[in-house]
């Protein structure tokens, strides 16, 4: 035959294959449970990650959903079934698991109590999502956790058995992985390896399976145990290369490596704030940012906390700096509702005239310089003007305060800019008179509270305020409060309960985020105006001279409260920190180098005179300084070079390992042979039934006129497998010599076929 069947000394690996080859099928083959085996490692590799994640404390199992997951989808694709039937059988099988798996989690001494539980926690959590508020139920989570982990399962194995491709299995899975990773920072990354390794082996068991289907079709012939051969040295390949990974120093490549992570996960971890919207009462732990600067600010319960560095600020002294504030309290956080968005140049004082009304007010300068990608822009105080192109957030009707200002492109690490803010410097006898006058816009925007606001809550703000002018009932408010311990290890609040009341009168202790909520909601109890704000404070004890370093443990949020004729103050309920009320300015002026003469008329229309000259001079030197931008590299040129280089090198290695894949166990003249086979079938001369190697390679080798060469090739290959080792006749040099003429011969009638092929579809397109 011109097949090949060369004989093999068996080893106790191979006796175990025939072994298994011969045994009856359970189920199915056993290559399918080689593949199957394959697809198990990856599950068991993401189901483990979720397990060891803990996103919520005594969440169920996800191992039964992956698990039955697998099962059901096998046998979808194993019953030969349209899928317009199987799947809609298979997603209701998997509802009923998922909502069985998730039992343990909802409330009820009974099945069906908890049932009825679980569907109207179920209910509300849609009911918050389609209002875009925030929900502190966890149980929607696990719900979607397990629907995930069942549908990715699912997916994997009817792609694995019904469709014959692995990416379908490997790519959902890898998704849930890295987003796993993205946002539980902290973790081992074991199961991620784990992972890896069982893709690895997926696709080259999968791509082989393709092979053999192929193999089978054209009658071509191949090793008993191709299977055993190709997973051996796969695994041994794949557990080399990640030991390789794992024992390779790392200096300055760690940097790049940290890099390329972040871009990997930044589709997961850059939706902090929609997540933390819908599932407030997560525990993240990764280390991100604490407060996202978004339109929504959930109040969360074991808050963990990075070192990473954020910026650089210089500044004249420690305190706060601020980045937005927020006007609607929701019971289980704040929303920044019904604002204007104006865009602003860079050097041009951004705020109003309006803001002339406030009295008693100086000016603070800030310096920043970005350590990570962001857009909000730090200001020490109410945001007045920065040096870069900008767009500012003001309340819907009222351009004269600004709550947010903002970059209007993405910073990146190393740029600088500057900023300038007003700070309150009215004293205590001056904000004590100020009285109750408030604008409309303010009493409009900064008296709302829920309706369902607990009744304790407003009689505590009464009890605890008592002063006879606004001013005195916010320092005995904010006194009053920093009496609670400061802890980041709070629980958030139950489900169904407001934030404030649970830290009031439940768990007495917190973190600023409570703190500054809790008052914001008291004074607005005593029909005082006031917002939270959120930012940065300035550590005294991480400066250099007057450089300070921001780090994500630097978070913090305060309360700015409202006084007619002098505007915002702030106050700082929380115990950690130096508390507020007068002369609280807590960053005062950066040191700027100034020259010439400064237009300071735009400063005049707003403080009416009452700045002195140093001051106006550092702002105004401030604007008009140039900020550090770094341009963006041509990353559509680099990527698509990349891109080009990439498809290069794989389809270098893809067509080695193609010319070469299931030849492992051949060597000599019989892979010569299996290539020479190899490669007439693509030139259309493939061996047809019952034809000899002799009368195979006459025929070959009169087609592309080399006759000579192709009989010798096929008389060493008959010596090989037939004659012995010591009465061979022809040498291996003229039978290496015969292989590489005929192979060259073959490769010419593989190009001009195509050639062939190709023109009569171009005569055909010229005579249309």
């Amino acid at each position: 035959m011109a097949g090949m069947n060369v004989p093999m000394n068996r080893s106790a690996g191979q006796r175990i294959g025939t072994a298994a080859v011969r045994a009856p099928r359970v189920v199915m083959s056993w290559e399918d449970w080689l593949t199957l085996g394959a697809a198990i490692v990856c599950f068991i590799a993401v189901a483990y990650s979720i397990e060891h994640a803990r996103w919520v404390r005594g969440m169920p199992s996800v191992f039964p959903a992956s698990a039955l997951g697998l099962v059901i989808g096998m046998a979808a694709a194993r019953i030969r079934v349209h899928g317009l039937i199987s799947h809609p059988i298979a997603i209701v099988l998997g509802l009923a698991i998922v909502v069985l798996g998730v039992q343990n989690y909802a409330d009820g001494a009974t099945l069906s109590e908890r049932l009825a539980d679980t569907q109207a926690r179920m209910h509300e959590w849609w009911i918050v999502v389609r209002a875009n508020e925030i929900s502190n139920d966890n149980l929607p989570f696990v719900f979607l956790v397990h629907a995930i982990v069942y549908l990715t399962a699912y997916l994997a194995a009817y792609s694995i058995y019904r469709w014959h491709t692995p990416w379908v299995a490997i790519l959902p899975g890898g998704l849930v992985i890295l987003a796993n990773l993205g946002f539980q920072r902290g973790q081992e990354s074991g199961a991620f390896l784990f992972f890896i390794f069982g893709a690895v082996v997926l696709v080259a068991r999968m791509h082989l399976q393709r092979n053999q289907a192929r193999w089978r079709r054209q009658g071509i012939e191949y090793p008993e145990f191709i299977s055993l051969s190709a997973i051996q040295l796969t695994v041994a390949i794949t557990i080399g290369l990640i030991i390789a990974a794992w024992m390779v120093p790392l200096g300055k490549q760690a940097a790049a490596f940290s890099g390329a992570y972040d871009a990997v996960v930044s589709p997961f971890t850059g939706h902090d704030e929609t997540f933390g919207r819908l599932f407030n009462s997560v525990d993240s732990r990764k280390g991100a940012r604490l407060h996202s600067f978004g339109s929504l600010l959930p109040i969360k319960g074991n808050v963990k906390l990075g070192t990473k560095t954020l910026a650089e600020v210089k500044s004249g002294s420690p305190g706060l700096v601020r980045a937005t504030s927020y006007d609607n309290y929701t019971g289980v956080g704040w929303r920044s509702t019904a604002r204007d968005s104006e865009r602003v140049d860079g050097g041009a004082l951004a705020a109003s005239p309006d803001v002339a009304q406030y009295q008693k007010r100086n000016l603070a300068t800030l310096q920043v310089t970005v350590r990570d990608a962001e857009t909000s822009l730090l200001t020490a105080g109410m945001p007045l003007g920065t040096n870069k192109d900008a767009r500012i957030e003001t309340p819907d009707g009222f351009r004269g305060d600004i709550e947010q200002l903002l970059s209007r492109k993405s910073l990146k690490n190393g740029e600088t800019y500057n900023t300038i803010g007003s700070e309150s410097v009215a004293t205590a006898q001056d904000l004590a008179a100020a009285g109750t006058d408030y604008p409309q816009w303010v009493k409009d925007r900064y008296l709302q509270l829920p309706k369902n606001l607990p009744e304790r809550v407003r009689a505590e703000a009464a009890r605890a305020g008592g002063g006879t002018s606004p001013y005195a009932q916010a320092i005995a408010i904010e006194a009053y409060l920093r009496e609670y311990p400061y802890s980041l290890e709070v629980p958030p609040a139950p489900v169904g309960r407001d934030a404030v009341d649970w830290f009031l009168f439940d768990v007495k202790q917190g973190y600023f985020d409570f703190h500054a909520t809790a008052m914001v909601v008291m004074l607005r109890a005593q029909g005082i105006p006031a917002r939270l704000a959120v930012g940065y404070v300035l550590d005294p004890d991480e400066v250099s001279e007057t450089t300070y370093i921001v780090r994500k443990d630097d978070a913090y949020s305060w309360v700015e409260a409202f006084f007619p004729t002098y505007g915002w103050v702030t106050f700082n309920p929380t115990p950690d920190r130096p508390g507020g009320g007068a002369n609280s300015n807590f960053a005062g002026n950066a040191t700027t180098d100034t020259s010439g003469i400064l237009d300071t008329s735009g400063f005049d229309d707003l403080f009416a005179g009452e700045l002195t000259e140093p001051d106006l001079n550092a702002a105004i030197a401030a604007l008009q300084e140039k900020p550090i931008e770094k341009s963006s590299p041509p990353w559509t040129l680099l990527f698509t070079l990349l891109g080009l280089a990439a498809v290069a090198a794989f389809g270098f290695l893809g067509s080695r390992v193609a010319w070469n894949f299931g030849l492992g166990g051949l060597e000599g003249r019989a892979r010569m042979w299996a290539k020479t086979q190899r490669l007439a079938g693509w030139a259309g001369l493939g061996s047809r039934p019952a034809e000899t190697p002799r009368e195979w390679s006459r025929r070959v080798g009169e087609a592309v006129a080399v006759p000579g060469e192709a009989s010798r090739l096929a008389a060493a290959y008959e010596e090989a497998k037939y004659g012995r080792p010591d009465l061979q006749r022809i040498k291996d040099d003229d039978a290496v010599s015969a292989y590489r003429r005929l192979r060259n011969a073959l490769w010419s009638r593989v190009f001009r076929r195509k050639q062939r092929h190709a023109a009569p579809a171009n005569s055909r397109r010229r005579r249309r």
